[in-house]
Order: C-alpha cells, then sequence, then structure tokens
C-alpha cells in the first residue's frame, strides 16, 4: 500500500534500449516506438479505469513503465494485467574536494590530470537537490567547445511562495552546466514545495552543488567559508560538462522523479551518472530496472553504497545490485580542525568535594571561526542535552559556549538551537567513541569532539565554580587517510550474499566543495562547506569514470568498474583506525587512480578486466528472482548457456555465501594491457579455506578472453561465519586483485521443491560439506484444510487484533510438539480482483510472528518447525468496500510422524558430493494441493529442510 497515494508501474516489456543504443534514441524511429510504448500505458490506466491526467511520468529509454495517482484498489488491478512486472509504492528516499586530487595521486608528472585525462567532452549526469548555476565551480572560461547536446535549461523566475527574501533568479546554461531539468512532477504535487524550494534546477539544499562540483567541477576554485581562505578545490574530473536533474527536494524524492530522470538522462546522451541516492532496503525498485538498462547501453553509474553503518548488512538498493558502482566512504589525509580550551588562565576555582580538574584544550572537527574567552554551560544543567531547537533552555545560554550531546536531531540543528537563543559558540560530543567528527556550516563557532573528550568537558564543567572556554577557529590539519567512516553501510549483502558490496571506498569524510549560499538547513551566504557521507564519495568515483571514458571510450561500465576494483588498495582500516578493513567495509579496496596512466596496473591500464553484459546481469537477475524478466525472457537467457548462480556473475570479485564442502565458480578475464599476457594466480585463501585456480592463463593475447576456474573448499572453517581473502593474477607487471569472501555451512539444499501429482516422485539435491551420518526425514503429504469465512471493510484500514467483527476475523489453530509445517495461505480464488485481504498471524506466546500484505489477495506465511501451540491467524479486510466478502483460507500442518511421504536415503555424507534424495507418495491420492517435508540431519542435528509442494 502506498502512503503517498502514487504508485509506480513496471513493465515486462523492453525499453527502448532494449532495442536501440542511446545513440538512436533521438531518431525518429525511437520516437515512434515510444509512442507506441506510451499507447501502451494509456491502454492500462484505461482498462482499470485511472484516468490518464493522473499520469505524472511515463518511463520509456530505460525502463517501461509510467507512475500515476491512484487509489490502492486500482494498482492491485494494474498488477494483475498481463505484461506488468511489478507494481510499487511511491515512496520518499533521502540523499544519502580540495585535498581529493592530491590524496588520490591525480596530480604530479606523468598522472593523470598531468597526461591530460580531465575528462574532457564526458557529460556527467549528476541525479540530486539540483545545482547552483551561478556557483564558480561551474563557470564556463570560454574554452569549453559547444558539444551540440540540447538539453533544457529549467530555470528560474518569479516565484510568489518563496519567504525570508528568497529570490529565483532567471539563470542560463553554458557549455560546462549544459543542462539542468527539475524532475519533481510527484513531489510537486503530492508534497508540495515549501517558502524556501525553487520552482525549477536552483538547488536549495547543497546536496546536488556538493555531488556535481566534487565529481566535475572546474579546477583551481578559491574556496573560503565564513570568510576563511581553505585554499582551491577541484572536481575530479574538471573539464567533464555537467547535466543536472533535480529530482530531490528538501524532504527527499520520489521513487517515481527519480526513475524518471535516470529515464531523461539516458536519452540527453550522459556518459556517467552520480546517484547519491538510497534507501534502507534491497527490494528491487523502478531505479534498479533503469540502471540495468543504461549499463547495458554505455551508462557508467555511481551510487552511495549508504550511511547506516557500521553494522552488518546495511546496504540497500540501489547499492546492492551489481550492475551498478556502490562506493563506502573512507578519510583522505585533510581534515579541518578546532580546538577549545578551558580555563580563564588562571588557576581555576574547583567546588568543594569535587576533583581537581586541570586547564586542558582538546581538539575536534570545526570549519568555523573561533570565539574568544567565554562562560561555557553545559546543555544537560539546562534540560536540553541535545540541543533540540524546539525545547527551551532552561537558564542562561546568551553569550555563552554551549556543550551539546549528538543524537536524535541535525548537528547543524543543534547550533541552531543554541543561535537562537543568543549562544555564542558549540562544543558537540559524539555518543560513542566510534563514531566519526564531522564538520559543518554550524550558526556559531563549533568543534565537535569524541565522547571521552566530552565527558572531560562536563567534569570539568561540573568542578569549576566559573567555567570559561575559548574555541579556535577551524584550520587545515593532517589526517590519517583511508580509514572506514562509521556511518559508511556495511555487507553482507542481503539481496544476494554472493555478491559483494561495497564494491569500493573513497574519500567521503569532510569533503570540502559547493555549497549553495541559500540553504534550507545552516547559515546563508556560503558557497562551499566541507561534508561528510558515501554521498560524498558516490562522486568521486563519477569523476573517475569519466577520466576512464575520456581514455577508453569503448570499455563498458563494468569494464571501469573492473579497473577500480583490481587496481585498488587494500591498506585500509576499519572505522576504529587499528583493525584491517575486510570487503564488507571497503569491497575490492580503496580507488587508486595515482602513478603514470600508462604505468602497468594503473587505474587507467589495469592488464586485465571482468566485463558482463546484460545478458549476465539478466542471469543473475532471474536466478534471483527479482521479477525484472518475464519467464520467457529467462529460458531464453538460459538457452544461451547463461549460468543463473550469482556466484558465477562475471564480477572482479567472489562471493559464496553458502558453501557446502567445496565449490567451483568460473571467471572469465579480457586483456586490454595492448600485448599478450601471461599470468599466474596469487591466493590469499580465507582462512578454514583453501582454494585453487585452473585454468590456461598463459600468452594472452591483446584483446583475447580467458575462462578460468576457482574452486573453494571448506577446510576446518566454523559454520556461518564469513571468512575473507584474495585472488591476485600477476604477470607482465600487473596485479589484477580481487576480494574473496566465503561463508560454510554443512549442507546445502533448496528450500523448496515441486512435485506432480500423479508422479508420484521428485528428487531434492543435496551438497554436502562434511563426512559422516546424513538421514533424510520425510514427513506428511498434508493436503489443505479450508476454512469458509466472512469478512467486512475495515473503516480506518489499519489492523489490530481488536478489529474482530469489524474489519477482521479470527481463526485459531493448535500446533502440536514436533510439527513440522504450519502454512497459511489466502488464495485469490473466488474473490474479485479489486478485493485486497491482509494476513496476520500471532504466536502461542501472544506476538506478532507472520504477515503477509501483497496488493490484492495472494497472501501465504509459512512457519518451518513452528513452536507449539495455538496460532491466531487474523484476516484483515483491508480493501472490500461497502459489501462483506466470503474467503478461504487454506492452512497445512504437517505432523512431525511419518505420513504416506518417504525420501530415500542417498547414503552417508561426504564432503564436496551431492546426493540425490528421491521423494515419493502414492500417486492415487484424491486431487489437492499437498504440502510435506524433508528435514536433512547430520550427526549434529537438523541442519535443513525442504518443502515438497504436491499439486
Amino acid at each position: 500500500m502506498s502512503t503517498t497515494g502514487s504508485y509506480i508501474v513496471v513493465l515486462n516489456a523492453d525499453p527502448l534500449l532494449g532495442s536501440f543504443s542511446q545513440d538512436e534514441l533521438q531518431s525518429a524511429q525511437a520516437a515512434a516506438a515510444s509512442a507506441e510504448i506510451i499507447e501502451g500505458h494509456v491502454a492500462l490506466l484505461d482498462a482499470v479505469g485511472v484516468s490518464t491526467a493522473d499520469k505524472t511520468h511515463s518511463y520509456v529509454n530505460s525502463v517501461n513503465g509510467f507512475s500515476a495517482a491512484m487509489s490502492h484498489e486500482s494498482a492491485v488491478k494494474i498488477s494483475q494485467q498481463k505484461n506488468v512486472a511489478f507494481v510499487v509504492a511511491d515512496e520518499l528516499r533521502q540523499p544519502t574536494t580540495d585535498e581529493s586530487g592530491d590524496f588520490l595521486g591525480l596530480t604530479g608528472g606523468g598522472n593523470a590530470w598531468q597526461s591530460g585525462h580531465l575528462g574532457d567532452d564526458v557529460v556527467i549526469g549528476v541525479i540530486d537537490s539540483g545545482i547552483w548555476p551561478e556557483h564558480p565551480s561551474f563557470a564556463d572560461d570560454g574554452s569549453y567547445p559547444d558539444l551540440g547536446i540540447d538539453v533544457p535549461c529549467d530555470f528560474g523566475g518569479p516565484s510568489d511562495h518563496l519567504a525570508r527574501g528568497l529570490v529565483d533568479a532567471p539563470f542560463a546554461c553554458t557549455n560546462k552546466l549544459i543542462g539542468a531539468r527539475q524532475i519533481m512532477d510527484t513531489y510537486v504535487g503530492l508534497t508540495g514545495l515549501t517558502d524556501v524550494e525553487y520552482d525549477s534546477a536552483r538547488d536549495e539544499d547543497g546536496h546536488g552543488t556538493h555531488t556535481a562540483s566534487t565529481a566535475g567541477g572546474n579546477a583551481g576554485v578559491n574556496a573560503e567559508i565564513f570568510d576563511i581562505d581553505r585554499g582551491t578545490v577541484s572536481g575530479v574530473a574538471p573539464r567533464a560538462r555537467i547535466i543536472a536533474y533535480k529530482a530531490l527536494g528538501t524532504l527527499g524524492g520520489y521513487g517515481s522523479d527519480l526513475a524518471g530522470a535516470i529515464d531523461i538522462a539516458v536519452a540527453d546522451g550522459v556518459d556517467v551518472i552520480n546517484y547519491s541516492i538510497g534507501s534502507d532496503s534491497f527490494a528491487i525498485g523502478p531505479d534498479d530496472v533503469s540502471f540495468l538498462f543504461a549499463a547495458a547501453n554505455g551508462v557508467f553509474v555511481a551510487t552511495s553504497n549508504g550511511n547506516a553503518g557500521p553494522g552488518p548488512a546495511t546496504t540497500g538498493s540501489p547499492a546492492s545490485v551489481p550492475w551498478v558502482t556502490s562506493v563506502g566512504a573512507s578519510t583522505h589525509t585533510r581534515t579541518f580542525e578546532g580546538g577549545v580550551s578551558f580555563g580563564d588562565f588562571v588557576p581555576p576555582k574547583i567546588k568543594k568535594g569535587t576533583t581537581p580538574y586541570p586547564v586542558t584544550t582538546v581538539n575536534g572537527a570545526s570549519v568555523t571561526g573561533g570565539t574568544g574567552v567565554l562562560p561555557i554551560v553545559d546543555a544537560a544543567d539546562l534540560g536540553n542535552e541535545l540541543c533540540l531547537p524546539d525545547k527551551p533552555f532552561k537558564g542562561g545560554v546568551s553569550g555563552r559556549i554551549v556543550l551539546c550531546k549528538r543524537g536524535t536531531n541535525a548537528r547543524i540543528d543543534k547550533s541552531f538551537a543554541v543561535y537562537s537563543a543568543g549562544g555564542a559558540g558549540m562544543v558537540l560530543y559524539n555518543l560513542d567513541n566510534v563514531s566519526d567528527l564531522i564538520t559543518d556550516n554550524h550558526w556559531v563557532p563549533s568543534v565537535h569532539i569524541t565522547l571521552t573528550d566530552g565527558l572531560a568537558v562536563k567534569a570539568y564543567i561540573d568542578a569549576v565554580k566559573k567555567p570559561t572556554a575559548q574555541i579556535a577557529a577551524g584550520v587545515r590539519a593532517d589526517a590519517t587517510g583511508a580509514v572506514m567512516a562509521a556511518f559508511s553501510s556495511r555487507g553482507e549483502n542481503l539481496l544476494s550474499a554472493d555478491i559483494i558490496k561495497p564494491d569500493v571506498t573513497a574519500p567521503g569524510v569532510n569533503i570540502l566543495a559547493g555549497q549553495t549560499p541559500t540553504p534550507t538547513s545552516g547559515p546563508p551566504g556560503q558557497l562551499f562547506q566541507s561534508i561528510s557521507g558515501t554521498s560524498m564519495s558516490s562522486p568521486h568515483v563519477a569523476g573517475l569514470f569519466a577520466l576512464i571514458h575520456e581514455a577508453h571510450p569503448a570499455w563498458t561500465p563494468a569494464m571501469a568498474k573492473s579497473a577500480l576494483m583490481t587496481t585498488s588498495y587494500q591498506d585500509v582500516l576499519k572505522e576504529d583506525a587499528l583493525t584491517p578493513a575486510d570487503p564488507f567495509d571497503m569491497g575490492a579496496g580503496h580507488v587508486d587512480p595515482s602513478g603514470p596512466v600508462g604505468a602497468a596496473n594503473s587505474l587507467f591500464n589495469p592488464g586485465v578486466v571482468y566485463d558482463s553484459d546484460i545478458f549476465d546481469n539478466a542471469a543473475f537477475s532471474c536466478g534471483a528472482d527479482l521479477g525484472i524478466f518475464d519467464e520467457d525472457t529467462c529460458n531464453f537467457v538460459a538457452s544461451f548457456g547463461y549460468s543463473f548462480d550469482a556466484t558465477d556473475l562475471n564480477l572482479a570479485s567472489i562471493g559464496i555465501g553458502a558453501l557446502a564442502g567445496v565449490q567451483t565458480t568460473y571467471r572469465t578475464i579480457t586483456n586490454v594491457s595492448g600485448g599478450p599476457l601471461s599470468l599466474a594466480p596469487v591466493v590469499d585463501a580465507p582462512a578454514g579455506f583453501s582454494v585453487s585456480v585452473n585454468g590456461n592463463l598463459a600468452a594472452i593475447a591483446s584483446g583475447e578472453s580467458r575462462t578460468f576456474a576457482v574452486t573453494i573448499a571448506r577446510d576446518g572453517a566454523d559454520v556461518g561465519e564469513w571468512s575473507f581473502g584474495s585472488l591476485t593474477l600477476k604477470g607482465g607487471g600487473f596485479a589484477a586483485f580481487s576480494p574473496i569472501a566465503v561463508r560454510a555451512t554443512n549442507l546445502a539444499a533448496p528450500g523448496e521443491v515441486p512435485g506432480v501429482l500423479a508422479d508420484g516422485t521428485t528428487s531434492i539435491p543435496v551438497t554436502f560439506g562434511y563426512d559422516g551420518e546424513y538421514e533424510p526425514v520425510a514427513t506428511g503429504l498434508v493436503v489443505a484444510t479450508n476454512t469458509v469465512q466472512t469478512v467486512g471493510q475495515d473503516p480506518d484500514t489499519t489492523f489490530a487484533p481488536t478489529d474482530v467483527g469489524n474489519g477482521a476475523t479470527l481463526l485459531k489453530v493448535t500446533v502440536s510438539q514436533g510439527d513440522t509445517l504450519l502454512r497459511v495461505h489466502l488464495p485469490q480464488v473466488d474473490l474479485e480482483d479489486n478485493i485486497d485481504l491482509d494476513l496476520y498471524i500471532y504466536g502461542p506466546d501472544g506476538t506478532l510472528v507472520g504477515a503477509s500484505g501483497n496488493g490484492g489477495t495472494n497472501e501465504t506465511v509459512e512457519f518451518i518447525l513452528p513452536a507449539a501451540g495455538t496460532y491466531e491467524l487474523y484476516t484483515h479486510g483491508w480493501g472490500v468496500g461497502g459489501t462483506p466478502v466470503d474467503y478461504t483460507i487454506q492452512t497445512w500442518i504437517v505432523p512431525g510422524t511419518p505420513g504416506n511421504l518417504a525420501a530415500v536415503d542417498p547414503g552417508d555424507a561426504v564432503s564436496g558430493t551431492t546426493g540425490e534424495v528421491i521423494v515419493t507418495w502414492p500417486p492415487d491420492l484424491p486431487a489437492g494441493e499437498y504440502y510435506g517435508v524433508v528435514t536433512h540431519l547430520s550427526h549434529d542435528g537438523v541442519e535443513a529442510t525442504t518443502l515438497v509442494a504436491v499439486s
């Protein structure tokens, strides 16, 4: 269900990029095909009674679909139409440098910039919060030739809704900023522009200006913040051209607008897309699909890996898909540091009963100016420890420095609370000693310090009768580079444990780049800011993609991604700055464009690349059942011999999320060195595993591809624990590095196998990761118990158990000790298409243990080896209408005792081998839908279970 009333519809049919190249999208033939696609969209809307006036976007280039405002019932109807791949609710998504050139090694004789690799004539599309067009980072000095690309410039003009003296001045695009589009139809229609948001491509947030200037801002631009000279800044690809796509407002961006921006950017002819946007979910959305087709047609895509770290499994969409390059965030060797000194420079008067606390100075992150010696107070003593703007301070703040605790609200909003109360400065301290120290354009002079130092400041304030402090202005300071930011999202990848994410890491902490002078958060008037996030690391890679594309215009995005990964360096630390980072932190490693561009193993001369195309990615999509391609397309891909196993996707990394004993995966490299190449594999095996490489890697001709096998065997590894290693192909001065991540399991078996009732048999392949006893135990088959109930419309559509009799019904079932399956299903049969029933299940302890709320009515919840007791099955009438409806709820409870399902034991387990469990049942059973369970037992107990679905 959409909370916004807007839905995105994606069709199974190919977009234009399925039939036309990117260069052909402006042709008359493509225009005619586009019109046919849009006619199909209109026909779908007409079929379910939705007005075409409610359609907000048509997607034709990189994804075939549309977005529209409609009821949930209409969305359900559309989801059931032929050729509709999926319908998703349209929700808001959020946006997730000066030293970068030197730190990345782009400067210096023979290196990229000095060798003329500046991104000339490469077009970077930045999908973000817009752009400040008058910013010096995007100024056209007359040296940029006209590319002949005709892209609209959504300039400003009179805007009656703007407040606080804002003016959306008209602007024109140039040969540097060659286009600026606002694509916010859904945002404007559903959320509406506030009085601080421009109704144009102009950036009121600063995020888009920052990312665009990081990726492709002009070289040598002087940067000042609060009238303090911060030196000069340059984009990673300073001669690249920029097209800005404003699809984010101050509250985020709707998926429909973002998908529209991608679709239009591809048609505009961009070479590279930076997408510093993400979500907390790994579920596939329209942007994932768009990027699949964009990558297949040569568009390089860099995206932020997310800011939900340092916890594991925090990478979300679209960073989780393999056809984009997702970027983690780490430090570089420059920060901005300010200090705060305590005491009035005479021995302080200590309160009775407290321990004398020495006058001291602590340092932290700061980009603001300083203060004189002022009284300092602890916000906790004033009843507003977190310095919340909407909560008053209970005591004097005016003219004082305030100690604030991090958490709950934005850092910059804390300084605004101090500023609004008349405070003169802020010392901000962390909640823990892991989180990063961040520079912001604060409202008052501020310094951000660690928890340890913050507690020391609190102790000083408590001990001294009249505590004072002085904040020193932030100055440029050295820092430890290549340390992972604590906020950077980590693997494993929940979309597919066999795909390592992030792909690489790049600078993303305290990055100095552009700002809008009229920000919605922070003091106005500044053209630069130093901020942090994987949003800041992604445009570094987008800029590197521009340099690679300039050097190798024929390379595919997969080849460029491979070069980034195989030439990266691994001298990276976790956020504690002590522990070596692993592939779930940094991917293959830190991007490394340093050194002479022609030197062996440079980013621009990696020797070999791992390439992949749309068939490879389609095979992965089909194998992972992502719903992007229909069954016919998947069968077509399979007919060419593509492996649907995610471990075989031709990436410059090797991941196996469930290795039982031994597994072989395959990789193909292509020689791009310009000459013959002989390589030798060098393996750093993950702890507890052995790794062997088989294949002829000698005398590979220039342009030739070779396939080799990598066999990984468990050798004492603990079950369920990830282990990391690497494979490096060395020879001719090249060393192509690939990370390996492996997790052992004792036994691998499919979660479900189908069977045809009349056949009386099916089989289960079981791969063993141990030696010893094995026994398959079969229980079932059990046919469904059908219970007919009647449910009416829930007036508020929000489920609670108390809704029984007023929008919900209850069925209680009892599970006995040892039962192997409880399955509950609400079928669509005998219900009208616009009826939407949902399923909620409460367990024996009275808590919610399962739910299913698909569009329409097709709900299933399964419990393998369920706990004994009484379960409460609630059917919720989310979308019933005025007349109650009869429906059938189906339940299966498979007992733990033998039934009519039998499993033939293939014998003892032998590690690294696959056995076949033959499963049989009487073929003359009455017609029906039956379920059984095969439990796979080792000497240690239950290793896995397989459902047997017979119909």
